[in-house]
């Protein structure tokens, strides 16, 4: 059975054409249709999941085109992306009555195009929002947090809820964009920490039951391991003790910076590697003192790895 989507790409110009089947057809199934007559026949009695509408063609236009499509059972629903040369107030208008989902500007950069349509498709919950993507997003909107970018991070976070996604972490979001509408930039940096914690535990260990327990002194051990890997330029030796902390019991500031010091590693920047790593092993040992602190009555404690 074909699961693939489909995607009608309208256009005058059979270059157009052509290179759109190009780009796309290695993930969507393309439908290609040289005037918006052919487009709206096809709907008659076929259904796509998405349409590339060019706006300026002969005879009928994108707009004319979209207008009667919109009166179709198989074109009301349907998510359309306007392609147009130039982006007029007139034309992002008519096309926003008419429910345009984006607009690309010709011409248009592949990749772009590409990440354009999948975002579309996410917002829909069609296609699952990957938790490597969303992990990266909930990154910037915690650097963004620690600048004080209030406003880069609204406009981010609103950008993120119209996106399908577990409601646990969709519900946080939420939270985050309440604590930062009542001036509450702490509270929200705490929330976006614990939004990291959940997508780390999600991503690392799936139902939480095989992470293998290790004592912060153990971990200073296999992170101290490393650096000698290093200074002797073991990289694979480095990177495979990297993996196997990965498997363990770690905090989660230490999970997300062993994810950063193999990304460094898989690059061959030993240098910075080793800068993550030793930083590491001062946030565990700090902590190791805490413990050993906490046990005998001195409290809680807890530190932040910056």
């Amino acid at each position: 059975m074909n699961s693939r989507m489909k995607i009608m790409v309208v256009d005058d110009n059979t270059v157009n054409l052509a290179t759109l089947e190009q780009e796309l057809s290695d993930k969507y199934d393309i439908i290609p249709m040289l005037t918006g007559r052919r487009a709206i026949k096809y709907l008659y009695r076929e259904t796509c999941d998405m349409i590339l509408l060019d706006v300026q063609m002969p005879i009928m236009d994108g707009i004319e085109t979209l207008r009667e499509i919109r009166t179709q059972e198989n074109g009301v629903d349907v998510p359309v992306i306007f392609l147009t040369a130039r982006r007029d107030s007139q034309t992002v208008l008519e096309g926003s009555k008419l429910g345009i989902v984006d607009f690309i500007t010709k011409p248009f950069d592949a990749d772009n195009l590409r990440m354009r349509i999948d975002n579309v498709f996410k917002k829909l919950g069609i296609l699952p929002l990957e938790n490597e993507e969303l992990l990266d997003r909930i990154n910037d909107i915690y650097n963004r947090l620690l600048d004080l970018d209030e406003e880069g991070v609204m406009k981010e976070i609103d950008e993120m809820l119209q996106f399908k996604m577990d409601e646990d972490i969709l519900g946080r979001l939420h939270n985050v964009k309440h604590k930062l509408e009542q001036g509450n930039v702490d509270g929200a940096i705490e929330m976006t920490e614990r939004i990291r914690d959940m997508l780390d535990h999600i991503m690392d260990n799936g139902d939480g039951g095989n992470l293998i327990p290790i004592s912060m002194g153990e971990i200073i051990t296999a992170l101290n391991a490393t650096l000698e890997d290093l200074e002797e330029f073991k990289t694979k030796e480095a990177v495979e003790r990297l993996k196997n902390l990965k498997g363990c019991d770690v905090p989660s500031d230490v999970r997300r910076n062993l994810k950063e010091a193999m990304k460094y590693l898989k690059n061959y920047d030993d240098i910075e590697a080793k800068k993550v790593i030793e930083n590491m092993i001062m946030f565990v040992r700090e902590n190791e003192d805490s413990e050993k602190q906490d046990s005998r009555g001195g409290g809680y404690h807890s530190s932040r790895l910056t």
